[in-house]
């Protein structure tokens, strides 16, 4: 039953506050097998939305055959979301729970999508079914899930940040490929020896996409305290590495013209792959996901090599080797009437169903990582034109770093940073104006949610 009204991304939903029964324990230990006395209910129907992006319906096909034959009298019905964004797609999850639609498995695309749902009570805790299984959380997966005490999702896909370069480009330029010892100043560097030409044909050295991870870049790569407000709602825009990411976008963009400017990427609606696989950029801090891309998909073909490069450290002083990690959220509705049966979807997708697409690195502590990379990239149309030794070398010297727990207003928090941002990179105002703004938008923020 709805009990009580929420708003998100500026649309004002009903939270979902349904109560979940309790399950019994299933005679077999193996994730998403139901053995004969699990309390799942037989003959049932679960639904699962998910961006069609992320995982299609011939993705799905061969996960979804598996697990029925497993959990026999339980269906998968896959609703593939043709939305082209994820955060439209959570907009559409939000509309279909006001309306009543019936919800099952939800995929969440990020943490702040997944903590505000969680506090809106749209999601079902999962500490009883984890309790019943057995299991240890930590020694499960990578990402840890855990919101405000308790478990609302498992997570899925696990997406490193790296950076992808045009072997071409570099060999051109004479530029060798980096280690994890290289800065922000380094890449910037390159970024401006690889641009190339003018107008309409320029070729630019790297592009920084809209999402506010663009903006965060000098933040985001620290081991410490790595957000702009804190678990507590302090604020961190004191932090060097608020001022370090708006100065990368502001050299490269503004002082070397090297990158893409903001304004082009707003007014054309500019999206990445098909500007790095037409060669139109040479190079651009991208997650893991992109590793079963970059050799050649039928949408975007590859015609050359990519190699990658480790995250650069804001100076030399820092640490090295420390790149951003995440994950997507698997979560059950609590308006859901089939919570057994999709606990035991969310178990086997979670674990055996992602490695099985050979499509993603996954959350699974137990997945085996070199074979399902061999997998991956086996899997794209040009194999040859994805450089594993340098995509090993990242990996191996790369230490995931995570954020805090995400607050359940994360989402206007860096809406408002990205709205003074934006203003430096349109030459409205300097960065310390920026973050001056910042700075009195979120305090406003932080002070209005803890009435």
């Amino acid at each position: 039953m709805w009990k009580k009204q929420w708003t998100v991304m500026t649309t004002v939903m009903l939270a979902a506050g349904a109560l979940a029964a309790c399950g019994s324990d299933s005679d077999e230990k193996k994730p998403g097998a139901t053995g004969s006395g699990d309390g799942a209910k037989p003959n049932v129907t679960v639904r699962f939305h998910a961006q069609n992006a992320t995982f299609d319906k011939t993705m799905m096909a061969p996960v979804i055959a598996k697990f029925e034959e497993k959990n026999p009298g339980v269906k998968i019905d896959f609703v593939g979301m043709t939305e082209p964004t994820s955060d439209e797609v959570t907009k559409k999850i939000d509309l279909l729970a006001a309306s009543g639609e019936p919800l099952d498995v939800i995929l969440l695309a990020d943490a702040r999508s997944y903590s505000q749902r969680a506090a809106n009570g749209m999601l079902e805790p999962l500490d009883k079914f984890i309790q019943k299984e057995g299991f240890k959380f930590e020694d499960e997966y990578k990402t840890d899930t855990k919101w405000n005490g308790s478990y609302y999702a498992l997570p899925g896909t696990f997406n490193q940040w790296f950076v992808i370069m045009n072997k071409n480009h570099l060999d051109e330029a004479g530029l060798k490929v980096p280690t994890v010892e290289w800065t922000w100043d380094d890449y910037l560097d390159y970024a401006k020896k690889l641009t190339k030409g003018e107008g309409a044909s320029k070729r630019y050295g790297t592009y920084y996409h809209s999402w506010a991870d663009y903006f965060l870049l000098g933040m985001w790569n620290q081991p410490g305290k790595n957000d702009i407000v804190w678990t507590d709602g302090s604020l961190n825009m004191d932090h060097p590495g608020v001022r370090k990411s708006l100065e990368i976008r502001q050299r490269s963009e503004i002082a070397d013209k090297s990158a893409i400017p903001y304004a082009d990427a707003l007014s054309q609606k500019i999206a990445y792959r098909p500007i790095y696989f037409n060669q139109s950029v040479s190079m651009m801090a991208i997650g893991s996901w992109m590793i079963g891309e970059v050799g050649g998909t039928d949408q975007f073909p590859a015609t050359f090599k990519t190699v990658f490069a480790p995250m650069p450290r804001n100076s030399q002083s820092d640490p090295a080797g420390h790149a951003m990690s995440s994950s997507n959220y698997l979560a059950i509705a609590s308006t859901s009437k089939q919570k057994e049966a999709a606990y035991q979807f969310l178990r086997f997708f979670s674990t055996e169903g992602l490695t099985m697409m050979q499509k993603y690195t996954t959350s699974w502590k137990k997945e085996d990582t070199s074979k399902l990379l061999d997998a991956i990239i086996g899997a794209t149309k040009t194999p040859q034109n994805v450089d594993k030794e340098s995509l090993l070398y990242v990996l191996n010297n790369t230490k995931p770093v995570t954020l805090p727990p995400a607050l359940p207003y994360q989402a206007e928090v860096y809406k408002l940073y990205q709205e003074e941002a934006e203003k430096m990179l349109l030459g409205q105002q300097d960065i310390a104006a920026s973050i001056a703004g910042a700075k009195t938008k979120l305090q406003k923020l932080v002070d209005s949610n803890k009435k």
